[in-house]
């Protein structure tokens, strides 16, 4: 049976981004950077540019459109900025495909994928005919086929083909059969043929054939969406509607094709034996937003943002048209297609981050302390190349959660910047040094240990109910995601910090791991009690294999003994205790992340994932560069890309999105009960 997306609480196109990509591969282990392609084939909403390079009417290559492109300059998308297979790339963390046409598209740019997709394009090949030169969909997947022959030149032909069998492909089709032909004047040829139900019928036998050949090309992962609500489009709204209601014949058109779809779907992926083709429901992600716009903070979903006559609905969008200057609140960029921001609405869902150095976002620049991270190098490789207080190269790993859900970074807590509307996307409290313990981290001085960081939520609730009412408020905590990472420094920076410790001299290895989890449980009950009912709680990582204790304790440039059994303790024993708790609870409130299996692939196999190293810090000194904190006098690396650890202690930037990914769609291996995709999907319908 095929996975069908569809969303009934606020929550948009991210779905496609969050939940539907991560149901796609949810059933993998973690992947290396590079072992996913993505092609894409389709219309107008999901082509890159490759109308540029045809004759054709169905062109977006003049201003204003791309006004919020990276370049702010026209691109062939149609729309205001990046479109759906750019977030999709970006949720990945891969570059954008290039489209096929482009001349750019070559040696290795080959292995990221490629975009087919012809705006005007639909199912049938009468559809768009009064656009001139579109690739009409089988031409599309005519140019896949010569794409796997060059691919075959570039990498060999069983590489070729393992590489499109393993790929992520996505397929936009049938809202043109119905706007651009069907329902194109009063009168069509399509009309004169067929009833709406008939037509509908019509086009998911012959949709069938499409995607039966995209099949036999060798696409094994599709994700498949339906049409939006076809009547409440600008363009339709100006054509049909009375008194600013969708147009209903359109609107009937959509209701029935899309549950046909589903059950076409439904149908193939049982005679293949395998879920290969995922549904996606554009239609009811599109409805969130259309019916309750403000919601999502649109002013409007009604009136295009760049366009003329009704609606702004008529004809394209033109550098003589009616051009809203702020695009963030509207729903539709022009009278057929959603702006950049409608793809990532989720107002739905605050996020909450408590923990230590991991995932502090800047707190401990607002201290006294000596766990900082305001300094180059650390930043070199965030958007603004300037340190943050993040211990990474560039984002971390609450950043890249965001990033996968679309929604924007939490501010810590802090920030003077946290306030206002801001508060809605929720906070960071997390301070780096801090432990389990209230003596962990002592030799930082002023940290935010985690009792007062849960002061601060509670406070955060306090200035929250002032913004919107208590009732709201107690809302949007209760049905908020939360991230909380401890565990890590309890050992690295107490138990372990000098050869004898008091921690030492109290506890055994094993005694200690105990005691930790003991005092973690009373941590998570009193997030409990303060609101938290989605909580994921990771473990700690491969504590002897960090730079910092194979400088200290390593043979031989093996992981040290004693941190890694001490991590081979904690982390069963943190599920074990997570499952209680839940028991208790009578509900999956806590969710384990497993860190330290996450961490070991690529700790233990580098090169799969891109890494020429896994021991040897990017920036540091001594041993492994594993002494001391990166600072502007260290060891530096010009390629952070290569390297698993930025300084003696935390990943880099391509090693938090690998373990980002695997939060998204791992296994039970390493996401305990459930991965972060399941979840968006279970608390969407609730």
């Amino acid at each position: 049976m095929p996975t069908l997306v569809t969303m009934s609480s606020p929550s948009v196109f991210v779905t496609i981004l969050a939940v539907a990509l991560a149901v796609v591969i949810g059933t993998l282990a973690p992947q290396a950077e590079a072992a996913r392609a993505f092609f894409v084939f389709g219309d107008s909403l999901v082509d890159n540019g490759n109308n540029n390079y045809l004759v054709t009417y169905a062109r977006a290559d003049a201003p204003p459109y791309g006004i919020d492109y990276p370049t702010h300059r026209p691109t062939g998308r149609f729309s205001n900025g990046l479109n759906i297979p750019d977030l999709i790339s970006e949720a990945l963390g891969s570059e954008p495909t290039l489209p096929y046409l482009s001349p750019q598209l070559n040696g290795q740019r080959l292995l990221v994928g490629a975009n087919f997709a012809s705006a005007g394009i639909g199912i049938l090949n009468d559809t768009g005919i009064q656009f001139a030169n579109i690739l009409r969909i089988f031409q599309q997947l005519e140019l896949f086929r010569l794409y796997q022959l060059r691919l075959s030149s570039l990498i060999g032909p069983s590489a070729a083909q393992q590489r499109v069998n393993s790929a992520l492909v996505l397929i936009t089709l049938g809202g043109n059969d119905f706007v651009n032909n069907y329902f194109l004047t009063p009168v069509t040829a399509r009309r004169l043929q067929f009833t709406i139900p008939a037509f509908s019928s019509y086009l998911i036998s012959e949709y069938r054939k499409v995607l039966m050949r995209l099949y036999e090309l060798g696409a094994r992962r599709v994700l498949v969406t339906g049409t939006g609500p076809l009547g409440c489009v600008p363009a339709e709204l100006a054509m049909r509607s009375i008194n600013g209601e969708c147009a209903v014949e359109p609107q009937q058109a959509a209701r029935i094709f899309n549950p046909e779809l589903v059950q076409m779907l439904r149908g193939l992926n049982q005679e293949l034996g395998s879920d290969v083709f995922v549904g996606v429901n554009t239609m009811e992600m599109q409805n969130d937003f259309i019916h309750n716009p403000q919601a999502y903070g649109f002013v409007t979903s009604k009136l295009a943002c760049c366009g003329q006559g009704p609606y702004n609905g008529v004809g394209l969008c033109t550098i003589a048209s009616n051009l809203c200057p702020n695009r963030d609140i509207y729903a539709f960029w022009d009278p057929f297609h959603p702006s950049t921001l409608a793809p990532q609405a989720e107002a739905a869902r605050a996020f909450f981050v408590f923990g230590d150095s991991l995932v502090d976002n800047g707190n401990n620049n607002y201290l006294v302390t000596y766990a900082r991270a305001d300094a180059p190098p650390y930043g070199i490789d965030y958007p603004t190349h300037r340190p943050t207080g993040r211990f990474s190269n560039g984002l971390n790993i609450p950043d890249l959660i965001s990033e996968a859900l679309g929604s924007e970074t939490t501010l810590p807590y802090l920030s003077p910047e946290l306030n206002g509307q801001r508060l809605l996307v929720g906070a960071n409290f997390a301070s780096a040094g801090i432990g389990i313990l209230n003596d962990t981290g002592i030799q930082f001085a002023n940290i935010i240990r985690i009792f007062k960081q849960l002061e601060l939520f509670q406070l955060y609730q306090l200035r929250l109910s002032a913004l919107i009412g208590p009732a709201a408020a107690q809302q949007r905590v209760n049905s908020a995601l939360v991230l909380i990472t401890l565990g890590g420094n309890d050992f690295v920076n107490n138990y372990f910090l000098a050869p004898i410790t008091a921690r030492r001299l109290q506890f055994t290895i094993p005694a200690f791991s105990s005691y930790l989890i003991s005092e973690y449980r009373k941590i998570l009950m009193r997030l409990y009690e303060l609101g938290a009912r989605r909580v994921l709680v990771t473990g700690t990582g491969p504590l002897g294999c960090v730079p910092a204790e194979l400088a200290m304790r390593s043979i031989n440039g093996e992981c040290a003994v004693e941190p890694q059994q001490a991590a081979r303790i904690f982390n069963p024993e943190l599920v074990q205790m997570l499952r209680g708790l839940n028991q208790e609870l009578g509900s999956d409130v806590f969710v384990g992340v497993n860190t330290m299996e996450m961490q070991n692939d690529f700790i233990h196999n580098p090169q799969a994932y891109g890494f020429v190293t896994s021991k040897l810090a990017c920036c540091g000194q001594g041993p492994y560069n594993g002494v001391g904190l990166c600072t502007i006098a260290s060891n530096l690396c010009p390629n952070r890309d290569i390297y698993a650890f930025w300084d003696p202690f935390h990943p880099t930037e391509r090693a938090n999105r690998i373990i980002v990914r695997t939060i998204l769609s791992g296994s039970d291996k390493y996401m305990n009960p459930m991965n972060l995709s399941t979840i968006m999907i279970m608390d969407s319908k609730n």
